[in-house]
């Protein structure tokens, strides 16, 4: 007859528990910064996306993936490619 396998192999280092509100809290840090920042609470709504592809010249794409970039040190914080051009698009449309 075997005997019972060891399974203290399986024990967590870390408490999962502890993951999952850290991510809740970083994102209450992110808000809380943005806050500070502007001095008025900023309101992220979730807004329904559909993907659109776009061929676009090979300086206009390496202009903004630069552009992405040097935000994304300046702020901090992650700046993507889409953000930009939703932005650019909606001042472009007024809207």
């Amino acid at each position: 007859m075997k005997s019972k396998p060891n399974t203290d192999q399986f024990i967590l280092k870390k408490d999962p528990v502890e993951f999952l509100e850290g991510g809740a809290a970083d994102a209450s840090d992110r808000l809380d910064k943005k806050k500070n920042k502007n001095s008025a609470p900023v309101i992220e709504a979730k807004v329904h996306r559909e993907q659109k592809v776009f061929r676009l010249p090979l300086d206009l794409i390496n202009t903004l993936k630069r552009e992405a970039y040097e935000r994304s040190v300046e702020t901090g914080s992650r700046v993507t490619e889409t953000e930009l051009v939703e932005k650019s698009l909606r001042l472009f449309f007024d809207k």
